[in-house]
């Protein structure tokens, strides 16, 4: 067999060699650079942490058990078996008893807002960043181990609301949101769109600015207000869209007759319906189901059109850190008077209870709500006062408490303090 002999190499073969090399170090170093992986900090769970055990009673007294800095939490972020914090660039999973760091993530960029959702199926920890985009960064950990499990990046506003129920999240800013399923893919964008798919679906109103939103199973909706309109508006979504690729519109009305007060806020959706709180600054519409002047809960049905109204004690302008709590048929919200109980699938206001400090939370099938004293224990179905627990809390509450319930823990948020309290 004859011989090959070696190619020669001539010296622009080597030089060309080096710059191809040069080039791939450069774009790694690059990639690198820009890479979420640099500038982070990740420290997993060594295993996973125990099921909570739900209590067969409400204790007799609670005693204060840690507390944690959040500035990235508007409630306590409960998760199936772990309590989450957010503060500065940090996320952290704790044992909802000590309170002690069961995994943490951190990054060299600030926290927006921190929460958890899923927590009945994939059990995730939300934690969204601040970039040059605004609360564009999104990544999704494991809130028993805190191991990543996705991240997601577009554009966003400067600050953001998490919104959740099983089946979606919403990312909410005032100039736009999405919607995300629990691998983080988004089902739609609606408002501000830098690059609409189909440029003539671009919307019709303009100008928009978005206020508050609720969403259960395949519908949202939000309070809004647009350039040419004379009031407050209530729209309704799909959170998905279409099967021709659009956003679908299950409906959208005036609920306000001017802009003389504070928007509405939504507060919950189920269903068959969404319940409103509006401080009564603004004249309601229809006037004929606004019902007295002064705040009130106002209901309308899935497609946004009104079906009735109920007075409430409440501040015309609306607590901006209260946000309603739900859970076993009950949604509660506080007004910045009285914390109001709703029926979670109706949304009729139950009832209502002066004198507490924010919303709550069910724990052994009663009611548990703060108050100056501590927690004020309710019978859910009427709202009586079983009884009230004092609480020796670390500082004097200052404005908004929520108060949410993990096993037989209480975790209450006052400002940017988490702070837990566990059976004496």
């Amino acid at each position: 067999m004859a011989r090959v002999k070696p190619e020669r190499r001539r010296p622009i073969d080597f030089a060309i060699t080096a710059t191809i090399i040069v080039l791939v170090a450069v774009a790694g170093l690059i990639a690198w650079l820009v890479s979420p992986v640099r500038g982070t900090t990740s420290v997993q769970a060594q295993s996973t942490p125990p099921e909570v055990e739900q209590p067969a009673a409400v204790p007799d007294a609670f005693a204060p058990r840690w507390q944690a800095a959040s500035d990235a939490t508007v409630v306590p972020a409960i998760a199936d078996s772990v309590v989450v914090t957010g503060d500065g660039g940090t996320v952290v999973g704790r044992d909802p008893a000590s309170g002690d760091e069961l995994w943490s993530y951190r990054r060299d960029l600030d926290l927006c807002v921190v929460d958890t959702a899923w927590t009945a199926s994939t059990d995730l920890a939300l934690a969204v960043y601040r970039n040059s985009r605004g609360c564009s960064e999104v990544t999704a950990l494991d809130a028993k181990t805190g191991a990543r499990k996705g991240s997601r990046t577009s554009d966003a506003d400067d600050e953001l609301r998490l919104v959740s129920d099983y089946g979606y999240v919403v990312a909410q800013g005032s100039g736009r949101l999405e919607t995300w399923g629990s691998n983080l893919v988004r089902g739609i964008e609606y408002g501000r769109v830098e690059a609409p798919v189909r440029p003539e679906d671009e919307a019709k109103r303009k100008d928009c600015v978005i206020y508050s939103s609720a969403i259960t199973g395949d519908r949202l909706s939000v309070v809004e207000r647009c350039a040419d309109d004379p009031g407050y508006r209530l729209t309704v979504l799909g959170a998905l869209l279409d099967d021709d690729e659009r956003v679908e519109q299950y409906g959208s009305t005036l609920i306000t007759g001017d802009v003389s007060g504070p928007p509405p806020v939504v507060i919950a959706m189920s269903s068959t319906g969404i319940a409103v709180y509006d401080g009564g600054a603004s004249p309601a519409e229809p006037p004929a189901l606004g019902g007295d002047s002064g705040p009130s809960i106002r209901r309308f049905d899935s497609e946004g059109v009104a079906t009735g109204s109920n007075t409430v004690a409440g501040d015309a302008i609306p607590p901006k850190d209260s946000v309603p709590l739900g859970g076993d048929g009950v949604v509660t919200y506080w007004t910045g008077k009285a914390t109001v109980v709703l029926d979670a699938q109706s949304l009729k206001p139950i009832y209502q209870v002066p004198a507490t400090l924010g919303p709550g939370e069910v724990m052994a099938g009663q009611l548990l709500l703060p108050s100056a004293s501590g927690i004020s224990v309710r019978d859910v179905a009427g709202g009586r006062e079983i009884r009230s627990i004092p609480l020796t809390r670390s500082t004097a509450p200052d404005g908004v408490v929520s108060l949410r319930v993990i096993g037989e823990m209480v975790v209450e948020q006052r400002g940017t303090t988490v702070e837990a309290f566990g059976p004496a």
